[in-house]
């Protein structure tokens, strides 16, 4: 049996499981009612004859289930007590390992990513300098909101790896999100050379390269709460009426969230062509948050009305993107961030009122809705409920559970009670 993960293929033979790059396997032959032979690059050292019997198989090429993963843990760890050499308990631990990354996998897809971070751990308590264990534990870390914890791994992982195209990959975005622009610029140009076929790391990187030309000569600000960057000219005057503003809207968008985040929030303020050229936005949106609070604010002699607005509106966003670890969805992020603009839920609930006479939900996704939703359940629910769906999303708790949790009702129920409830808005 054989599968492939990532970058790695796996086989099963008499001895245990193999794992090997997939860049560095040259062919995959069969004979027939023979084992498949691999021939690779490097040489792969041939498992002691005291491994365990081989475990219960999955289909060719598939990679195998968490219950049949589950059983080849259990059959190599009885292995590894009964070794009967240093060899066979060495191999035998390598093995462990693996199984332990392919389990960690699936779990990350059914979003247990605790359970993951377990098996990722487990892995590397076997195979310390295993590089794909490191590699994704420090994407799911990341995906927790760990990034200090992901780039740790990375530092480690390329310690025992130098030039490792992955992990430079990793704690290139790491540098990235962190505005270390120029590192991320060398990290990710030395993986993508080294990964040309990689669509995803061209974007990201052509993605730095235009932060990087965007914010070339920008004046940089410190407050308590934020770093601002400037384009161009650094004028003091609207430098002073910018953190006035967004220090207001910190204390209390903290507040009516109750997340106080430790790290300070980057703002990077464009000309309207400087931040199309560097978000890929259309010329109409008046702000984005993707990590960074992104405005279109360029040429700006004072802060008005609008930006006030615009900037709660994305400091909502990063605030929920910390206390939600990144898992709330996209109409609970809109409709908290436009609800504390804020943005009354009048202007959209007649035309939402007719259109709930037919067939209305959540989905697809529209800015009203999640506005008026989210306005029906601060208003029959509370906000600390609403809070408290956010904390369980965070908690890697299924939407499903969290809205029973949360408000002793489903979302389904929710939604139609909504319905009723848009005609008067009481």
């Amino acid at each position: 049996m054989w599968w492939e993960e990532g970058d790695t293929l796996f086989y099963e033979t008499n001895a245990g499981t193999v794992g090997i790059p997939r860049d560095q396997v040259v062919e995959i032959r069969r004979t027939a009612g023979k084992t498949p032979s691999y021939r690779a690059r490097e040489e792969v050292e041939e498992a002691p004859r005291e491994a365990a019997a081989p475990p219960a198989r999955s289909r060719e090429g598939a990679p195998p289930s968490l219950e049949e993963l589950d059983r080849m843990i259990e059959r190599s760890e009885t292995g590894l007590r009964r070794a009967g050499s240093d060899g066979a308990a060495s191999s035998l631990a390598r093995r462990l390992a693996d199984l332990h990354v392919l389990r960690g996998r699936e779990r990350r897809k059914t979003g247990d990513l605790e359970g993951a971070v377990d098996d990722y751990e487990s892995a590397l308590a076997r195979a310390p300098a295993h590089r794909i264990a490191i590699y994704e534990l420090g994407w799911t870390e990341l995906g927790r909101g760990r990034p200090a914890r992901a780039l740790d791994l990375a530092e480690t992982g390329l310690a025992a790896h130098p030039g490792d195209a992955w992990l430079l990959s990793l704690r290139g975005e790491l540098f990235h999100r962190d505005s270390r622009l120029r590192d991320a610029l060398e990290d990710l140009s030395r993986a993508a050379a080294l990964r040309p076929d990689d669509s995803a790391l061209r974007s990201r990187l052509e993605k730095v390269r235009r932060d990087l030309a965007a914010e070339h000569d920008y004046d940089r600000a410190l407050s308590q709460h934020f770093v601002l960057r400037f384009d161009g000219e650094r004028d003091e005057t609207l430098g002073k009426a910018l953190f006035d503003a967004l220090e207001a809207a910190w204390n209390e968008l903290t507040d009516e969230l109750s997340t106080y985040p430790l790290e300070p929030v980057t703002v990077i303020l464009y000309s309207r062509e400087q931040f199309a050229d560097a978000t890929g936005s259309g010329r109409e949106v008046a702000g984005l948050f993707d990590g960074k609070i992104r405005l279109p604010i360029g040429g700006l002699s004072s802060v008005t009305p609008r930006v006030e607005r615009v900037l709660r509106h994305e400091l909502t966003h990063a605030l929920l993107h910390v206390k939600g670890s990144g898992r709330v969805p996209r109409w609970l992020h809109e409709g908290l961030a436009q609800r504390l603009e804020p943005r009354s839920p009048d202007t959209v609930r007649a035309s939402l009122a007719r259109e709930a006479e037919g067939e209305l939900d959540l989905e697809p996704f529209t800015y009203a809705k999640s506005l008026s939703f989210v306005s029906f359940l601060d208003a029959r629910q509370s906000r600390a409920r609403v809070l408290w769906l956010v904390e369980l999303l965070a908690a890697h708790t299924s939407e499903a559970d969290a809205f029973e949790r949360a408000f002793g009702a489903s979302r389904e129920a929710l939604v139609e009670e909504w319905r009723r409830w848009l005609p008067s808005g009481s």
